[in-house]
C-alpha cells in the first residue's frame, strides 16, 4: 500500500464520518466524569463524617480567622491559621475514605479507558472496510476491552517500573559528589531513550489487536515486528507522529497563548486524534478508506464542507429540539436532580454567615473584548455536557453525579454570595446555559437507560449505535446553545452587572 493513501485516510476519517467516528472519541472525554463518581461519592462520605462530628463547623470557624489578604500566593499555607484549619479536617476516617475513593476512580478509570478505547479503533477499521464504524466500535469494544485493560496495565507497568529504577538510581548516584550527578543525568538520558524505543516498539499494539484480531501476546509479538518487517512504513509513522506531537504541541501552545486553551483541547479531540488514529491504522491494516463514502455524492464528488457543516449543525439543532419533546420524563428528572442539588449547595453554605459582595470593576471582569473567555466557557461548557451524557452509558450515574456537582457548585455560591450581585452576574447567561447542562444531563440518563438494555440483551449493537449517533447530533444542537450562552457570558453579563449594581 502506497502510504500517502495512510495518510490521506486519516485525514479523510473525521471528514467523511463525523457522527459515526466522533462520538467515541467524545467517549473518551467520559473517562474523567465516570472516574469522579467515587471521588464525589468519598468527598461526599467525609464530609459527612467531618459533619457530625463538629470537625467541619471547627474548620470554618477557623478559615473565618485567617487574613486571607495577607497570605502570600506563592505559598498559601504559610498564613496564620489556614494550616491548623486545613489538619482539622485531617483524620483516620477521612484519609481511608478518600484513599479507597482514589482507588476506586483508577480502576474506574482505566476499565472505561480500555473499553473507550478498543471501541475507538475498531469503529476507525470499520470504516476503512466500508462497514458501518458505529457498529463496529460498539461490537470490537465488547469483544476487544479485555485485550486493551490489558495493554494498558502492561504499558504502565513498563513505563512506570522503568521511570521508578531510573529515578532511583540517579538519586543514589547524585549522592556520591559532582561526578556522581553526571553519571545520574547520564542514566537520566538512557532512561528517557530506553523509554522512547519501548514506546516504538509498543506502537502498533493497539492497532495488532483489531486488525489482527488474535490476543494481547500476540499483538505484543507483531508490533514489535513491525519495524523489522516493514522499515520504510514504520520511519514514515515515526516522522508523521513526531510531527502529530509537534503539532498537537503547537495548537495547544498556541491557544494557551491566545487564552483560548479549552479550543486547543477542543480541536486535539475531535481532529488531532482521529487523524493520527486514521492513519496508524490504515497504515498497519494495508488498505484505506474507499473513495465512495457518506458524506460524498454517488459518483465520489463531495459535498461542499460549508454546506455539510450547515446541514449538520441544523440537523442538531432538531435533534435536540426534538430529544426534549420526545423525552421529557428524563428532562424532568435532570431538573430536578439540578434543583435539588441546587437547594443542598445553598443550604450548606448559607448558615456560615459568609457573604461576598460583586467585584469592585464588574464591567470589566473579563476585560474590553473578551474573545478568549467567550471561547474557553464555551469549549468546556460543551465538553462537560458531552461528558455527562456519553458518561451516562454507565447506568446513568455519571450524568447524575455530574449534575448533582454542578448544582452543588452554583448553590454554594449562593449561599456565600449576597442575592443581588449573584443574580446579576449568573442569571443573564444562566437562564440559558443551565436548561442546557439540563438537558445534556437529561441525555447521559436516557443512555444510561439504553446502556442497561443493552446489558440485558434487550439492545442489539444496530440499535445502540442509533442512539450514539443521535446523541452526537443533540449535542451539536447543544454546541449552539453554549455558544449562545457564553457569548452573553462574556460580552453581555458583565455590562448587564454592572448597570444593575451600579459599579
Amino acid at each position: 500500500m502506497r502510504i500517502s493513501t495512510a495518510l490521506r485516510t486519516g485525514f479523510r476519517l473525521p471528514d467523511r464520518h463525523p457522527v459515526a467516528v466522533l462520538p467515541f472519541y467524545l467517549l473518551a472525554t467520559s473517562v474523567g466524569v465516570i472516574a469522579r463518581v467515587p471521588m464525589f461519592v468519598g468527598i461526599a462520605v467525609a464530609v459527612a463524617a467531618l459533619s457530625s462530628n463538629g470537625r467541619l463547623d471547627a474548620f470554618v470557624d477557623s478559615v473565618q480567622q485567617v487574613d486571607f489578604a495577607a497570605v502570600d500566593p506563592a505559598e498559601p499555607t504559610t498564613a496564620t491559621g489556614l494550616a491548623d484549619a486545613l489538619a482539622v479536617l485531617v483524620t483516620p476516617v477521612t484519609a481511608a475514605v478518600l484513599a479507597v475513593s482514589v482507588l476506586v476512580a483508577v480502576v474506574l478509570g482505566l476499565l472505561a479507558t480500555g473499553v473507550v478505547r478498543a471501541g475507538t479503533l475498531s469503529a476507525v477499521l470499520a470504516a476503512i472496510d466500508g462497514g458501518d464504524p458505529t457498529v463496529g466500535g460498539i461490537g470490537g469494544a465488547r469483544r476487544f476491552w479485555r485485550s486493551f485493560v490489558g495493554f494498558l496495565l502492561l504499558r504502565t507497568a513498563l513505563f512506570g517500573g522503568l521511570f521508578l529504577v531510573t529515578a532511583l538510581v540517579a538519586l543514589a548516584l547524585s549522592l556520591l559528589g559532582v561526578a556522581g550527578i553526571v553519571l545520574g543525568v547520564l542514566v537520566a538520558l538512557v532512561g528517557v531513550v530506553l523509554a522512547l524505543v519501548v514506546g516504538l516498539l509498543l506502537a502498533f499494539t493497539e492497532q495488532s489487536l483489531v486488525v489482527d484480531g488474535e490476543g494481547l501476546v500476540d499483538a505484543l509479538r507483531a508490533s514489535v515486528r513491525f519495524p523489522f518487517r516493514r522499515p520504510v512504513d514504520f520511519l514514515f509513522y515515526v516522522l508523521v507522529a513526531g510531527a502529530a506531537f509537534v503539532g498537537n504541541g503547537i495548537v495547544i501552545g498556541t491557544a494557551g497563548a491566545l487564552g483560548v486553551t479549552q479550543a486547543g483541547t477542543l480541536l486535539s479531540i475531535l481532529l488531532i486524534s482521529p487523524v493520527l488514529d486514521g492513519f496508524k491504522t490504515s497504515l498497519y491494516a494495508e488498505r484505506g478508506l474507499s473513495e465512495r463514502e457518506s458524506g460524498y455524492g454517488i459518483e465520489g464528488e463531495p459535498t461542499p464542507r460549508r454546506r455539510r457543516l450547515v446541514s449538520g449543525t441544523r440537523d442538531g439543532v432538531g435533534a435536540l429540539g426534538r430529544f426534549v419533546v420526545e423525552h421529557p420524563g428524563w428532562n424532568l428528572v435532570s431538573t430536578f436532580v439540578l434543583a435539588g442539588s441546587v437547594l443542598a449547595g445553598y443550604v450548606a453554605t448559607s448558615g456560615y454567615g459568609i457573604r461576598i459582595g460583586a467585584p469592585g470593576d464588574v464591567a470589566g471582569v473579563f476585560g474590553v473584548f473578551p474573545v478568549d473567555t467567550f471561547v474557553n466557557i464555551a469549549a468546556n461548557n460543551w465538553l462537560v455536557a458531552a461528558g455527562s451524557a456519553y458518561g451516562g452509558l454507565a447506568l446513568g450515574v455519571p450524568a447524575a453525579v455530574s449534575l448533582a456537582f454542578n448544582g452543588l457548585l452554583v448553590g454554594a455560591l449562593a449561599g456565600i454570595f449576597e442575592l443581588t450581585p449573584f443574580l446579576a452576574l449568573v442569571a443573564p447567561h444562566g437562564v440559558i446555559e443551565l436548561p442546557g447542562l439540563i438537558v445534556a444531563g437529561a441525555l447521559g440518563l436516557h443512555l444510561g437507560r439504553v446502556g442497561w438494555s443493552a446489558y440485558r440483551g434487550r439492545r442489539d449493537a444496530a440499535s445502540l449505535a442509533g442512539e450514539l449517533r443521535r446523541a452526537f447530533r443533540i449535542l451539536v444542537g447543544l454546541a449552539v446553545v453554549f455558544v449562545v450562552a457564553s457569548f452573553i457570558e462574556a460580552f453581555l453579563t458583565p455590562r448587564i452587572a454592572a448597570a444593575v449594581l451600579g459599579g
